[in-house]
């Protein structure tokens, strides 16, 4: 058994870049670009779609000056989640547009619709955008923050007879409530297995699982706060293991 904190913070986002393509352009102090950020007024229209229904396709849509551009690119989308809850926009300059998008395993993609220097259109996957871009779009417009919804009720218990690899038992994980009320213990077992951990909850913050419709070997542990989820870890199990893996860097 292995107790593992993970820390928390006021800002927290679920929509985290992979730090590994963040750290090649931070090498001065960005922490507060975000905040001083002002979006640009759009000279021109971004939309985006998402037409596959197995999630795995982003259309996105790009005019200006009655030019149209049109683009799509595989991306394996964050599932169980509202269209609208998906995708932010970040206008940088009236003709330039960043999309951050959710996706899978705790991951944001972000694209840029804008104008080369012969004056057409284009929108490519970048890998990482200004510090500012990126923080305005997750601390201020709420990137990765998961809206609360019939369809993404919070439970404190999860229990399911599942087969992963060779084994068929029951996959358990419950919310444990303790006497302090700014922690919670979170236990998971599966197949003679199981895993403990301790969550610091802020006030004002509600812990629960979030169930997978889709996948019954997996859930979520997440906090709600002001009608947002914040996913914090994802407990599932694959090929006859039990595996927690931290959703926040």
């Amino acid at each position: 058994m292995k107790a593992w904190p993970l820390l928390l913070s006021a800002t927290l986002f679920f929509a985290c870049h992979e730090q590994q393509e963040r750290s090649s352009n931070e090498i001065e102090d960005t922490s507060s670009a975000g905040e001083a950020f002002q979006p640009a007024k759009a000279a021109g229209k971004v939309t985006v779609s998402f037409p596959v229904t197995d999630t795995t396709e982003i259309k996105i849509l790009f005019e200006l000056d009655g030019k149209t551009k049109e683009k799509s690119f595989e991306l394996p989308l964050a599932k169980d989640l509202e269209e609208k809850d998906l995708y932010r926009l970040v206008w940088d300059k009236p003709n330039s547009c960043y999309i951050g998008v959710l996706k899978q395993k705790n991951g944001t993609r972000y694209y840029h619709a804008s104008v080369d220097d012969k004056g057409y259109l284009q929108i490519n996957h970048v890998g990482t955008p200004p510090a500012g871009v990126w923080q305005f779009a997750e601390n201020k417009m709420g990137l990765g923050k998961v809206t609360v919804s019939a369809k993404n009720k919070l439970e404190d218990s999860y229990k399911k007879n599942v087969q992963s690899g060779r084994i068929i038992a029951d996959f358990i994980v419950r919310v444990i409530p303790l006497e302090r009320k700014d922690s919670v213990h979170v236990y998971a077992e599966f197949g003679g297995a199981n895993r403990t951990f301790s969550q610091p909850v802020p006030e004002g913050f509600k812990p629960g699982l979030l169930v997978s419709a889709d996948n019954p070997a997996q859930c979520s542990f997440v906090l709600e706060h002001d009608g947002k989820l914040t996913p914090i870890a994802e407990i599932a199990v694959e090929g006859g293991h039990l595996q927690i893996n931290n959703l926040i860097r």
